[in-house]
């Protein structure tokens, strides 16, 4: 019988960061969206929903969608469309997260939600973390996904 390893306390705590960093980007994302549509009616609140929900599904398919080599093969282009598709979501994340973050920092400063209105409404500092936790926690799904399976202590060792 194949016993499996106890989880180390390293991975639970790198685990439980990670997820918790992955509801804020879920909430930073719907809410971004929000945002940018300017809208709260059931066709942006939905707009909404899908689109966080499409961004994560992608987020967390990092690992298998870059995993397999493109080469000449009768999955080429369906493989390049998922990984433009994936590219994308990514992108998206990142607008839609920067965009929350920084309307919740600076939100007493300016009415305007463009992005770089929202930016340039913030000193140094703010602008600093606004951005660092956005990254963070755009790329948490990707990691969750790519670590859920791994040996943490090997990896850090």
């Amino acid at each position: 019988m194949n016993e499996s390893k106890p989880a180390s306390l390293r991975k639970l705590v790198l685990m439980a960061a990670l997820q918790l960093s992955t509801v804020w980007d879920l909430i930073t994302t719907l809410l971004g969206i929000l945002l940018i549509l300017d809208s709260r009616n059931l066709v942006a609140v939905s707009l909404a929903v899908i689109g966080t929900l499409i961004v994560v599904a992608f987020n967390f398919s990092t690992r298998p969608i870059w995993r397999r080599r493109q080469r000449y093969s009768a999955y080429g282009l369906q493989l390049l469309v998922l990984r433009l598709v994936w590219l994308m979501a990514l992108v998206v994340d990142l607008w839609t997260s920067l965009t929350c973050n920084a309307w919740f920092i600076g939100s007493q400063q300016s009415y305007s939600v463009a992005l770089g209105d929202l930016l340039g409404g913030l000193n140094l500092g703010q602008l600093v973390i606004v951005v660092f936790i956005t990254l963070v926690t755009g790329v948490s799904p990707m990691l969750v996904g790519y670590l859920r399976d791994q040996d943490i202590d090997t990896l850090l060792n």
